[in-house]
């Protein structure tokens, strides 16, 4: 077979394209923050100290899910699979509890730091984007078998 009749699968291409823009922006930037006064600005990351149990958490199921989505599109992309099985529904599954728990960890950071002024950052944007697109496009992807 030729590279010209091989046919990509441009739904597992565009998750992992977008699990690992996820990925590095919950890596490398804070998921909230709050402004303590002052123009004085404290940080939830996963190595920042001003994380609730819940957000912390939340960003820990995150990064393993995304690394299994990542996994999953890797596996549909190459031309010899290492996971026989079609991984589909687990893919549209986890990429629905990355939005899921990107929403716990928003309303966990919310209700905690609620006497301050806050919001979230690249941290939480990016697996929440990522979890309702990839969310679609696995399940474009099992509709269109």
């Amino acid at each position: 077979m030729s590279s010209a009749e091989r046919n990509v699968d441009m739904f597992s291409g565009l998750v992992l394209i977008l699990s690992i823009i996820a990925l590095v922006m919950l890596l490398i930037g804070p998921f909230g923050y709050l402004d303590i006064g002052g123009g004085t600005y404290r940080y939830s990351c996963l190595s920042c100290e001003y994380s609730t149990i819940g957000d912390y958490t939340s960003q820990i199921f995150i990064l393993i899910l995304l690394i299994l989505q990542i996994i999953i599109a890797v596996n549909e992309l190459l031309p010899n699979k290492f996971i026989s099985r079609d991984m589909t529904q687990f893919g549209l599954l986890s990429a629905l509890m990355v939005f899921g728990f990107s929403l716990i960890g928003l309303i966990s950071f919310g209700v905690t730091y609620d006497a301050y002024y806050w919001g979230v950052d690249i941290g939480f944007y990016g697996p929440i984007v990522a979890g309702l697109i990839n969310t679609i496009l696995f399940y474009l992807k099992h509709k269109n078998k």
